[in-house]
Formats: C-alpha cells, sequence, structure tokens
C-alpha cells in the first residue's frame, strides 16, 4: 500500500478507504489475539514518530524530507517526541507555542537544554517537560528561580546540575543544523518540481 501512494496518490485516494486501515488492522489483531508490532509500516506506533533534534527539526519545517507519504491520508497524525534526551531546540519551541508560551530562539535553546539534562537523570512524561517549560518562562519573566519539578530529590538535584554543567560545555553542532536547511530547500524543490510535471529521475 505505502508503494502504491507513492506512485500514484490519487488513484489510491480514490480507490481504497485508507482512513479505515488502522481499524482493520486493530480488529484482526483482536480476533487472533496478537499485539501489533510497534515498528509497522505505517500503522505502527514509531510510524510516524520523530524523535531526534535534527530529524524533529526537519520534519517541523518540511515533512516531505523524512516522510515520503502524509499519515493525514491513513486517517492517523505524526508524532514529534519531545521528553527524551535526544529532543531538539525546534521540537521544545513547538509544544512551548501549543502552550502559549512565547520565548526567544536562544531562551528556547536554554529550555531544551534543562529538558535534556533532566531527560538524562529520570524518565520524563509530556506533563513533566510542560512543567520544566513553564517553570522557565516563569524564571525569565519573574526574574526569579522556580523549580522546574516539584518532586525533585537532593540527589536528582545534584545530577541534574552536573548534567546541565556537561552539556553546557559541548559546543553545539551548527553544522548539523545547516544540513537540515539544505534538507528543507531540496523537499521545497522537489515539491517545486512534482507540482511542475517533473517526476523524479526524469
Amino acid at each position: 500500500m505505502a508503494r502504491m501512494i507513492t506512485v500514484d496518490r490519487d488513484y489510491v485516494m480514490s480507490k481504497y478507504k485508507l482512513s479505515k486501515l488502522k481499524d482493520i488492522e486493530d480488529l484482526v489483531a483482536q480476533a487472533v489475539a496478537v499485539n501489533i508490532p510497534f515498528n509497522n509500516p505505517i500503522t505502527g506506533f514509531c510510524a510516524f514518530t520523530h524523535k531526534a533534534g535534527i530529524h524533529a527539526k526537519a520534519i517541523l519545517n518540511n515533512p516531505s524530507t523524512y516522510e515520503i507519504i502524509n499519515p493525514a491520508d491513513f486517517g492517523l497524525t505524526r508524532y514529534v517526541h519531545f521528553t527524551s534526551r535526544l529532543t531538539g531546540w525546534n521540537a521544545i519551541k513547538s509544544r512551548a507555542m501549543q502552550l502559549n508560551i512565547d520565548m526567544s530562539d536562544e531562551e528556547f535553546k536554554q529550555c531544551t537544554t534543562k529538558v535534556k539534562a533532566m531527560a538524562d537523570i529520570r524518565q520524563l512524561a509530556v506533563d513533566d517537560v510542560d512543567s520544566v517549560i513553564r517553570a522557565f518562562h516563569r524564571s525569565i519573566t519573574q526574574g526569579v528561580d522556580v523549580p522546574l519539578l516539584q518532586d525533585l530529590t537532593a540527589e536528582e538535584e545534584k545530577k541534574f546540575v552536573q548534567k546541565e554543567r556537561e552539556m553546557r560545555e559541548v559546543p553545539e553542532k551548527r553544522e548539523l543544523d545547516q544540513v537540515v536547511d539544505e534538507q528543507v530547500e531540496t523537499g521545497k524543490v522537489v515539491e517545486k518540481a512534482k507540482a511542475n510535471g517533473i517526476a523524479a529521475g526524469a
């Protein structure tokens, strides 16, 4: 199905109700009592999940850079994972915007360092990251130190400070941002070519 839609999307969309694919898979899986693999093509949980910073930045700027098919065609949505130590500042910025929190890019990068350091010492849930973002925002707008998480133990606080210090000592890899920007531009060129009827490899 994935191969078919990349060849002739309009034909596949007109012939099949792709939004029912996930429902059918769930029905069959329940009937035969098996679990659906997390990495299943299209319908697996990880099929449209993006995690690493450079990967997430490209997806947020231009989804076609890493997605050859659109999850919306199958009634699915993409998910940018932002609760791990691999998250990037663009993912944190996107989440903050959803929370109606606006900061400068430099402040988003500082906030991301805190999220990454926190994720290095404990497993974070979405609510935890939201708390870190809100607390960091309050600290810069009110000019006072605000605890990032209320339930941090003294040992975790010590580890967090150490991790944050270590991360600040690592120079930011600007060249990776440049690669992403180039990929985004390449994706735009490809889309423009398709719009003009120029097929890949023609």
